[in-house]
């Protein structure tokens, strides 16, 4: 049987997101698969406590947020929530734990985990993980130099040698890097993993890391991991193929039953459904204005009146 270790840093607001994660994980796992689960929090109510624990071997590691207050006080990482630093601790958190597979609350997995779990680190190798999208410009803004193989990733999906990063300290020069260069950070706990870590991580393949605004791009290949890095499936923004995908498997997750939840799925496909209506009535009728008859069909889309051409 092969062990998995999995981790998520979450709080109430995103524990429903963390579910679909690991909802999503079971249900593309292989037989020969066992996955534990490292939940990374500070506060949770019992009831969100009680839903993640019932999907499976979750474990659930309780963060003092006081020891985190020196890198918000000073103005970094004022725009994210302090739940993202907590994989800077992973190395001592599970000292028990040769690695780690850490993932984002924001995505899906749709294929079994195992190969990229089992991927094979160089010697010198920390991490891997996939570039970010525009990774040259983060290279640019962080000052790295750009030798055609080193490469600024998207710490969303981070397969983590912990080995090897207690044996060298790595957590400790992460936290050093955050208190020195504070002022020129913009990505937080992203900048600071790849500024520490920069040339000793191996590249992924995007199937791996799949951010949502690749769909542009798509290809027939398998992705495992889709990342929702941009706009969220939960937000009305622009529309994504795998958002469906998301809201599949949210829909089979112990918060399935969130009203508030359920709804705002149900008025972002509505919204999305109309979006796609005026746009293919704007095409078909560019000058309905200038008709009473094509206007009244108009505002029936837009007021959500059914509408048949």
């Amino acid at each position: 049987m092969k062990k998995l270790h999995i981790s998520l840093s979450t709080d109430d607001n995103y524990a429903k997101y963390a579910a679909t994660v690991i909802l999503s994980i079971l249900k593309n796992k292989h037989d020969n698969e066992e996955h534990v689960f490292h939940i990374l929090y500070s506060s949770l109510r019992d009831e969100n406590i009680n839903k993640l624990k019932n999907m499976g071997n979750v474990v659930f590691h309780k963060i003092d947020n006081s020891i985190f207050a020196p890198y918000f006080n000073n103005g970094v990482c004022q725009n994210v929530t302090i739940p993202t630093l907590y994989r800077l601790k992973l190395p001592t958190l599970l000292s028990d734990v040769d690695r780690i597979l850490y993932l984002d609350c924001d995505l899906v997995v749709l294929n079994s985990l195992s190969e990229l779990y089992y991927t094979d680190f160089a010697q010198n190798e920390y991490a891997a993980a996939v570039p970010d999208l525009g990774f040259n410009l983060h290279m640019d803004r962080m000052g790295f130099v750009n030798n055609g193989q080193d490469f600024y990733f998207n710490a969303g999906v981070c397969l983590l040698d912990l080995e090897k990063m207690r044996r060298d300290d790595i957590e400790q020069k992460m936290f050093e890097y955050l208190k020195e260069n504070w002022q020129n950070i913009s990505y937080c706990d992203q900048d600071v993993m790849n500024a520490v870590l920069l040339g000793n991580v191996k590249k992924l393949d995007r199937k791996y890391n799949f951010i949502t605004p690749n769909f542009y791009f798509l290809n027939n290949s398998d992705q495992t991991i889709v990342h929702f890095a941009g706009v969220k499936p939960w937000k009305i923004g622009f529309y994504n193929p795998y958002r469906e995908i998301f809201w599949q498997y949210y829909m089979q997750s112990p918060f399935s039953d969130d009203k508030k939840q359920v709804s705002v799925m149900k008025n972002v496909k509505l919204m999305h459904k109309k979006i796609m209506q005026i746009l293919l009535y704007l095409k078909m009728y560019p000058l309905f204005f200038f008709s009473k008859v094509r206007l009244h069909d108009f505002m029936r889309i837009v007021k959500n009146i059914e509408f048949n051409n």
